[in-house]
């Protein structure tokens, strides 16, 4: 037990002094962080999925208590094996193994193995101490000494003293250490003295974008509540006064461009649906903003792009990469870079201090966040993150729709019963939407007003509900007459598809 227990504080004392390293190279280089990391990067993609319909939103949280969970539980195993030279063998692996994923990121400096290797050395010399002992000289008894706590090793109050004093040490670094990357790397200040600059063109507010109903979305998804799914365990923190985003590939004039010089370039304010694909039929991954930013056809005339391109691809400051589509991209205002969403500069979940906005495709292959480059190339030349896991390299959202209310299994009393929900095909638009009870005739829907085919449109059905157990079922058709499939797939490779139903109950 008291080996078990030294194990665990060494592993303590391990995160600890490399969290407080890691000021001199960063958050992703402390060891939880870079082998988060690298998980997911390599991660299947059932147990990615799986994660997302697990944790939602808080996957990144789950993994990250993961991996301190295993490193404890194979400090308290090594531990209480009592055997020295298998718990160094297993901290030295253990810091080799992080710090080649810190220097496996993107950008990755030398610097970015420090912390690795530091609190490595820290956590060798805490269980050397925590375990040494007077008497057997021999190689085979300094290998496995005997039981802490016997007579040849230190009393149990000498041990428990030093156990209790590495255990404050490994927790006051790491939480010494977590704060002061908080501090040191935060660009709080910076996001806080962006002034947007108005608009020069802007989609005019309409009337009548939403309906009265409990549980149903509002037209615009509020910040806080906009959905996030990305890779990111730490959320970069860039600072506008060294901002660069480049331009380049098969381009005649490749460029760089700082956040200032951003700012004073013509802005279009439009209204834009995103979604996720890994948003199931019915999901929660989707959200309708209002966007600020510079159209991405601006900087692309200045570039002047090469015949024979046809994909933009663009590259994050934490190494994330997304392929759009170049004549999406290029071809209407809507599609920008983004500096400010519902009336305030980018979120730092959402992208501050830049982001890509483009209508019509899944974030995969549209909305890169803390975009720091942008390479003109073509779809054979080169595949972005996503498209290398199997997904489509276009991205095109499918025609969707959803029942936000009634949920599923709800109990609800008969009588008129509002049914209400949303319905999207970014880029074409919504004309109607129809509801089936219990498999029978469709129903039309009323819809809602849209400033833009670009976002979704809510919808409001009124059922006269009879007791007994329904099916509620729903579908929308395009802006094209085209209805939504009521065919089934999963979100590999292109985003799922399906007709959502939901069960109730009317008393």
């Amino acid at each position: 037990m008291l080996g078990g227990i030294a194990g665990a504080v060494t592993l303590l004392v391990f995160s600890g002094v490399a969290q407080l390293v890691a000021l001199v190279s960063g958050p992703s280089s402390a060891p939880t962080i870079a082998i988060g990391q690298l998980l997911v990067a390599h991660v299947p993609l059932w147990l990615e999925h799986f994660a997302i319909r697990t944790f939602g939103e808080h996957d990144k949280t789950a993994l990250l208590v993961g991996v301190d969970s295993v490193l404890v539980v194979l400090g308290v195993g090594v531990g209480a094996l009592g055997r020295r030279r298998v718990a160094i063998g297993g901290l030295v692996l253990l810091s080799a193994v992080a710090a080649a994923a810190a220097l496996a990121q993107a950008s990755a400096g030398p610097l970015r193995a420090v912390p690795a290797l530091v609190g490595g050395v820290a956590a060798m010399a805490a269980y050397l101490l925590l375990t040494a002992a007077p008497g057997p000289t021999t190689e085979t008894a300094r290998s496995a000494p005997a039981p802490l706590g016997s007579p040849g090793d230190p009393s149990r109050r000498r041990f428990l003293t030093l156990t209790g004093g590495m255990a404050v040490l490994g927790a006051a670094t790491l939480i010494a250490g977590r704060t002061a990357l908080a501090r040191a790397y935060s660009a709080v200040a910076a996001r806080a003295a962006v002034v947007l600059p108005r608009p020069t063109s802007s989609t005019p507010a309409v009337a009548g974008t939403g309906f009265d109903v409990p549980g149903l979305d509002s037209y615009i998804t509020p910040n806080d509540r906009f959905y996030r799914v990305d890779t990111a365990l730490v959320v970069p923190q860039l600072s506008t006064s060294d901002y660069r985003l480049r331009v380049h590939g098969d381009v005649e004039h490749p460029f760089e461009i700082g956040f200032d010089e951003l700012l004073a370039m013509p802005m279009v304010e439009r209204t834009v649906t995103l979604v996720c694909v890994s948003d199931p039929v019915g999901g929660p991954y989707l959200g309708n903003a209002r966007w600020l930013g510079v159209p991405i056809r601006h900087l692309l005339e200045r570039a002047v792009v090469h015949p024979g391109a046809d994909q933009l691809f663009m590259t994050s400051s934490d190494g994330m990469t997304i392929g759009a589509d170049l004549r999406a991209a290029g071809s209407s205002d809507a599609a920008m870079l983004a500096v400010g969403m519902n009336g305030e500069p980018l979120p730092f979940e959402h992208g501050f201090p830049v982001r890509a906005v483009v209508p019509g495709f899944y974030g995969y292959a549209s909305a890169c966040k803390w975009l720091v480059d942008m390479e003109v190339t073509t779809y054979a030349a080169k595949s972005a993150y996503w498209v290398e896991r199997g997904y489509d390299e276009r991205g095109a959202i499918h025609l969707e729709s959803k029942i936000d209310t009634p949920g599923s299994f709800a109990s609800l009393s008969a009588g008129v019963v509002d049914v209400a929900g949303s319905a999207w095909h970014p880029g074409i638009g919504i004309s109607r939407v129809q509801v089936a009870v219990d498999q029978g005739p469709w129903h039309d829907a009323t819809l809602a007003a849209v400033d833009s085919v670009d976002t979704w449109r809510l919808w409001r059905w009124r059922w006269d509900a009879t007791p007994g157990t329904h099916s509620l079922s729903v579908r929308a058709i395009d802006a094209r007459g085209r209805v939504q499939t009521a065919a089934t797939a999963g979100v590999v490779p292109g985003g799922a598809t399906g007709l959502q139903s939901v069960v109730v109950t009317v008393r």
